[in-house]
């Protein structure tokens, strides 16, 4: 049996956030900073479970990866339960990885009638963050930096619904971001052109998104926005984290300019629903 756990009860699977790459956001929404769901074999005692985080629209699975009943019970969930809701958050794909390699052997072989797709993610921290990294990130004067704030979301800006668009591509409401998290806007004439926001928080780490339009980029203007992100996680003591596809080469050429180190990588499966 496969139980979904009600938001009050989610830190009944805080002891299963152990293994070989345990992301940030899957802590982030078992510990109720991220928006999300958790489903479990077991309400009260789980011993593994099957985390969604409304940021990636994924699914991660963690705990025990040889729970034969929570496993013999997961495809069929998948197609009873999450496909209309998945359905009508217009999601056409199930995307999922496991927390170890013993997991990512476990999901191959309960969904081998699958027609699976798999990449690769690489993971990079940054837990020392030197001065040295803000020394050569400068703006010209035709751009200003901005911290994300009421004030900013509630100014004349020209385009206020990107900067609000990208917030609640991973938040429930722009609060929750200016509560728990931090975000920068970069303006040109009275238009934000690039954004950073804290994506996923715990009270240790702090992730990053980048958008910048089309327009500006390959001005260092992101590499900017995210070195005032790194700035307030230094200044508060947060580990700052960093999750991008293996094909990605800019966004881990950027990472690895600003001080980041590659910590570990996964698998990443999807297959298409219905």
């Amino acid at each position: 049996m496969i139980y979904e756990l009600k938001q009050d009860q989610f830190n009944n699977a805080v002891h299963l956030l152990n293994g070989d790459f345990i992301n940030l956001e899957i802590k982030s929404v078992i510990k109720g900073y991220n928006p999300g769901w958790v489903f479990v074999d077991n309400p009260e005692e789980p011993k593994t479970a099957m985390v969604w985080s409304k940021g990636i629209r994924g699914f991660y699975f963690v705990g025990d990866e040889n729970n034969i009943n929570f496993n013999n019970s997961i495809d069929n969930y998948i197609d009873k339960e999450i496909f209309h809701r998945a359905k009508t958050l217009g999601m056409d794909y199930f995307e999922f990885s496991g927390t170890s390699l013993e997991w990512e052997a476990t999901l191959e072989s309960v969904f081998a009638h699958r027609d699976i797709l798999k990449s690769k993610q690489f993971v990079y921290k940054n837990n020392i963050i030197e001065d040295r990294i803000f020394e050569n990130v400068k703006l010209n004067n035709d751009y200003s930096i901005k911290k994300i704030d009421l004030e900013l979301l509630n100014s004349g800006l020209l385009n206020l619904d990107f900067i609000k668009s990208i917030i609640l591509e991973w938040w429930d409401t722009t609060e929750d971001l200016l509560a728990k998290g931090v975000g920068y806007c970069i303006l040109h004439n009275q238009r934000a052109v690039s954004v950073c926001t804290a994506s996923f928080v715990t009270e240790e780490s702090m992730e990053s998104h980048i958008v910048t339009l089309e327009d500006f980029r390959k001005k260092g203007l992101a590499k900017k926005a995210v070195s005032e992100f790194l700035k307030h996680c230094k200044a508060n003591s947060y580990e700052a984290y960093w999750d991008c596809m293996e094909k990605n080469i800019g966004s881990r050429a950027l990472a690895e300019s600003l001080g980041y180190k590659k910590a570990y990588e996964y698998s990443l499966y999807e297959f298409k629903l219905g």
